[in-house]
């Protein structure tokens, strides 16, 4: 029953999808300038397994407002980089279904519950692990950070020099060695 759930999830994943890719590519399309919410995609695959605040939400986000109880129109100039972070956020939130629906059909007898644990778990694990990863680079960092702003840059010796001569300062700044 739960894979049902989460089957029905990704399809209205998909459709909100296709929604935000279709206003990004295309907006000046009529049939993309108004959204009813009776049509057939919308109603047996959005509204049926998404909460209504949840979906105003979504089409808020992405620059839809309801117009009707039954209409979302694009009344408002929208931001293109939250419908973009929308959009995102909703194909990574369909592809984590879509892990999570294979890692449970690989199983014997699978258990959604246990599925969802285990993945839970690895996003942990490669979290926690990403932040050891990333310590031992900002100290380098820091101490290579160190170490450059004890001395100037070559670029910068020559013209910390005294120009009381600026041949001699031109001919020191060619002697440099590039390290």
């Amino acid at each position: 029953r739960c894979r049902g759930g989460l089957r029905d999830l990704l399809k209205a994943l998909e459709v909100l999808e296709l929604l935000c890719v279709n206003l990004l590519l295309a907006p000046w399309r009529k049939e993309i300038r108004s959204l009813k919410t009776f049509t057939g995609n919308f109603v047996y695959y959005v509204q049926s397994v998404l909460p209504d605040d949840i979906v105003k939400t979504v089409l808020e986000k992405i620059g839809y407002i309801a117009t009707t109880a039954t209409e979302f129109s694009l009344v408002r100039k929208r931001n293109n980089e939250e419908t973009k972070q929308t959009a995102f956020g909703i194909f990574l939130a369909r592809i984590e279904c879509e892990t999570i629906l294979e890692m449970t059909n690989e199983e014997k007898h699978g258990n959604l519950e246990k599925t969802v644990q285990k993945r839970s778990q690895m996003h942990w694990h490669h979290r926690n692990k990403d932040k050891e990863d990333q310590t031992p680079q900002r100290e380098d960092s820091e101490n290579l950070e160190n170490k450059e702003n004890s001395k100037p840059p070559l670029c910068l010796a020559a013209q910390q020099q005294p120009s009381a001569n600026s041949d001699t300062s031109l001919e020191a700044a060619q002697d440099l060695k590039i390290e």
